[in-house]
């Protein structure tokens, strides 16, 4: 490794865009960087203050993705995440959902309610202000999805 390169890890993704393409390639994330230690995640990348990620093509070239112009990311379950995510899920309360998107994609999965209540509610959640990307977990793939590119949320349980 050089002195002047950073050691990243690779996560691979599919990313929605607002134009209706979907581009498959991986997202960079830096090895221990989260509070307490453990890897930085896609959904810490997408939920950072800078409006660009890079994500690397399979050919080889890189695209500097605007977050505005994302609708979802999907990527495997357990890719980029970690024990500490596990845990954190385990003591939060689950509620499947249906997610429909504004270009009228829909998915199914759970979204863990890590709210401060006793009886935290759906709505609540999705009202929180500072994370622009909310996770839903589907059976084989976990989606990182733009709140300000949903139409609406149904409750399937």
């Amino acid at each position: 490794m050089s002195d002047y390169r950073i050691e990243k890890l690779r996560c691979p993704v599919v990313v929605r865009l607002h134009s209706g393409d979907s581009v498959t390639g991986e997202i960079f994330l830096q090895p221990f960087v989260r509070p307490g230690g453990g890897d930085e995640r896609p959904l810490d990348i997408l939920n950072s203050r800078e409006p660009f990620f890079p994500l690397a093509l399979p050919d080889g070239d890189t695209l500097l993705v605007a977050k505005e112009q994302v609708l979802a990311v999907a990527t495997e379950q357990g890719a980029g995440g970690d024990a500490a995510d596990e845990e954190i899920e385990g003591l939060s309360r689950p509620m499947v959902v249906e997610v429909r998107l504004i270009n009228g994609d829909k998915h199914a999965g759970a979204i863990f309610l890590d709210m401060p209540t006793e009886r935290p509610r759906l709505l609540d959640f999705l009202n929180r202000d500072g994370e622009r990307f909310l996770t839903l977990h589907g059976t084989e793939r976990r989606f990182l999805i733009n709140r300000q590119a949903i139409e609406h949320v149904r409750p399937l349980d």
